[in-house]
């Protein structure tokens, strides 16, 4: 700790004594340069980096409509509520088994999770975690006076998804449903990045709506460009998963990825002092789209392979071993998405509060069968600068 001082007095002193960037850029890199001449060898780096950081985010805005704060650093507590969705479908004809087909519907239940952020200037990082189950999620953003980039990884089980039965009879379909628990649980971990470019800089502030690193005093909006990249895998592909690749027709893990890009348009209302609503709205095309599925054999206790007996007598009470045997990945798949956000802010001299809420859905589609997940994210962060 007391080998830790120097620095932390030097970072203090950086913030102290970093200038007040003026409306006009000017050179930024010139003036963070300027700022490290004469510091030590060791901490330039750092001073050239603090300062460019300071200066970017408010080069060219207009002040009448957007405030720095005077303390550059904040930490967040945050209460977060998840709901994820995956669906999956597969179409039967099994003879002597079932005919139709079958969905399996598998959500987190609303878990909360409970965590921190901590940044400077609007760069930092979040880690957060459920009150109940393994679920967690780590973060990151990074927001400037025209961009704003946001990094998430999510992961959560699920023991008992829901399924439900569509069976094909005599031209005749009944329906039947229920839950299959499974010992060992589905494993969802997904990975999010998106960023954003805002067109009218000068008066909307993105990241008064995201970090409060900047302040919004008058309302204004902007058109914006972004692009939106996502990665799920889905694996339920334990022994004791074996319902459940049976029902999806051996595929026992899955993989999905997109990229997306889009305009669209965000609007920030600030009602009275101190408040902020801001809402975005993004159609987005999906230009690359791929998913992967995984098949596996149900092997008994005797060797045999459910999926190659003539007549099928299932023990559901026995021993069945899962093994993997390949794979499928298919073409891209050109689609669209869409990009939603909702977020209320509230702002004290030293702290702030907000409400935000995330809204995005993701679909694939294969020989074997197809699916969506959704994702709602949603959370309250109490923030506090020095």
């Amino acid at each position: 700790m007391m080998a830790m001082m120097p620095l932390i007095a030097v970072a203090q002193d950086v913030t102290a004594t970093l200038p007040v960037p003026a409306q006009k850029s000017g050179n930024l890199f010139k003036m963070a340069s300027d700022s490290a001449k004469g510091k030590p060898a060791l901490l330039q780096p750092l001073y050239w980096v603090k300062t460019l950081i300071d200066s970017s985010a408010v080069a060219t805005v207009d002040r009448n409509y957007i405030e720095q704060p005077k303390k550059p650093w904040a930490v967040e507590a945050r209460s977060t509520v998840n709901h994820s969705v995956l669906k999956m479908e597969a179409d039967w004809s099994f003879e002597d088994l079932l005919e139709g087909r079958i969905t399996a519907k598998t959500d987190n239940r609303y878990p909360v999770s409970l965590g921190l952020w901590a940044g400077y200037r609007g760069y930092g990082f979040g880690y957060s975690k459920q009150l109940s189950g393994d679920g967690s999620t780590f973060s990151f953003g990074a927001m400037g006076g025209s961009f704003g980039i946001n990094m998430r990884i999510s992961s959560y089980r699920s023991s008992t998804p829901y399924v439900t039965y569509l069976f094909a009879s005599g031209g005749e379909v009944d329906a039947d449903e229920g839950h299959v628990p499974m010992d060992d649980p589905m494993r969802i971990r997904s990975f999010f990045l998106d960023a954003y470019y805002m067109f009218n800089s000068k008066r909307f502030s993105y990241s008064a709506a995201y970090d409060q690193s900047l302040i919004q005093r008058r309302s204004a909006g902007s058109f914006m460009a972004g692009l939106m990249y996502y990665h799920t895998r889905v694996a339920f592909d334990d022994d004791a998963c074996w319902p459940m690749v049976l029902l999806m027709k051996s595929i026992g893990k899955l993989k999905f990825t997109q990229a997306n890009l889009g305009a669209g348009y965000a609007y920030n209302w600030v009602p009275a002092r101190g408040w902020l609503v801001s809402a975005q709205v993004m159609p987005m095309i999906t230009f690359y789209n791929r998913s992967s599925v995984y098949y596996y054999d149900i092997v008994d206790d005797h060797g045999h392979s459910i999926f190659e007996e003539d007549e099928i007598d299932i023990d559901w009470d026995g021993n069945f071993t899962v093994l993997g045997k390949d794979d499928d990945t298919t073409g891209n798949r050109v689609s669209w998405n869409f990009d939603a956000r909702l977020s209320l802010v509230y702002n004290w001299s030293n702290c702030y509060l907000r409400v935000y809420g995330h809204y995005n859905r993701f679909r694939y589609k294969n020989d074997d069968g197809l699916g969506w997940l959704m994702d709602w994210t949603g959370y309250a962060s109490l923030g506090i600068r020095f």
